[in-house]
């Protein structure tokens, strides 16, 4: 029996990471690792769970040493020192699951100790943070995400495509998403000629929360593009769109909803994307990531400080893989 950590983050290229640990549970691994803690200065979240800075872990290393913090016995007892010792905005500690969410004040970041019983029960949940590259083969079309999701129609035809959107604006990349978005009567071979279909500002989605009053910035986003680049397909679409970055895009958001921004006006109010804390000697670091199947799309967008990854794929897609389908679904939700 193993026990996976697993992380959510804006940092990581793919916003997502999982190690396999050797331990039955959540408890077991804290409580192994329990004297490192208590000895060793310094001790990393490198060393222990594969991951650069774990935002959080220092400062508990440091309370776990300097208080001389004893090893929890039970999961109630690991919740209540995680609490009492870890920066975070909320936890929740039972028995095989232990999660995590916080931000550094810049984004938010959410992440889970489970168990493997846990882990496999709740694939809805993690199955998409194994998943890497998305595979690439299809099914019939038969797909039942499981869950209401907002909706934008385009009659008379058939298939369905999901987009989940996972940007930063404005700080708020977990708790702030609009959650998935299907579009109905297309699929993604067609998707990227179903943006330009829609007026500016026609791209009304049915059931998003009230907050998002009837768009998600990032099809407005797309729609613009496509409209005023009709000859490139839906790869070609995401690069270019990524010659802008989201912070210079949400400066414009109103345009976008309303449709009354150009593409034109939209680049001439550029930041280059550049990696603000490179070094000279450093290699270059790739601002834009595609990758592309016929029927899915993971896009991933590096603006100097975040990544922002959307996944689009269809029901032909997803019908071939519908636990992992309905897994990418719920990132666009967190939980």
């Amino acid at each position: 029996m193993s026990t996976y950590f697993i992380l959510r983050s804006p940092y990581l290229p793919a916003n997502r990471s999982i190690c396999r640990l050797d331990a039955s549970s959540p408890l077991e691994w804290f409580q192994a690792v329990w004297p490192r803690l208590r000895r060793d200065a310094d001790v990393t979240s490198k060393a222990l769970l594969d991951v650069d800075d774990l935002y959080g872990f220092e400062g508990f290393a440091g309370n776990v040493r300097r208080k001389e913090l004893a090893a929890p016995a039970t999961s109630g007892e690991l919740q209540a020192l995680l609490s009492e010792n870890w920066y975070c905005n909320h936890i929740e500690c039972e028995d095989g699951h232990v999660f995590v969410e916080t931000d550094d004040d810049e984004v938010e970041m959410a992440f889970w100790w489970v168990g493997e019983e846990a882990f496999q029960a709740r694939q809805g949940l993690f199955a998409c943070y194994a998943a890497d590259p998305l595979p690439a083969d299809i099914g019939s079309g038969d797909f039942d995400p499981g869950r209401a999701i907002a909706a934008a129609r385009h009659a008379g035809e058939t298939g369905a495509v999901f987009c989940v959107f996972a940007t930063v604006w404005d700080s708020g990349n977990l708790n702030g998403l609009p959650g998935p978005v299907a579009v109905r009567g297309v699929r993604l071979p067609g998707f990227a000629e179903w943006l330009r279909t829609p007026a500016p500002g026609g791209t009304e989605i049915a059931g998003l929360h009230p907050d998002h009053a009837g768009h998600v910035p990032e099809l407005d986003w797309l729609a613009l593009v496509a409209r005023h680049n009709p000859e490139l397909d839906l790869p070609a679409l995401l690069r270019r769109l990524a010659e802008v970055s989201p912070v210079s895009a949400a400066k414009h958001w109103k345009g976008l909803k309303e449709g009354t921004v150009s593409e034109d006006e939209l680049r001439n109010d550029v930041r280059w994307l550049e990696p603000w804390n490179a070094k000279p000697d450093d290699p270059p670091i790739p601002t834009v990531l595609v990758q592309a199947s016929a029927n899915a799309i993971e896009f991933r967008l590096y603006d100097g400080f975040n990544w922002h990854v959307w996944f689009v794929f269809d029901d032909l897609w997803a019908s071939a893989h519908p636990v992992l389908a309905r897994s990418l679904l719920m990132f666009a939700v967190l939980v």
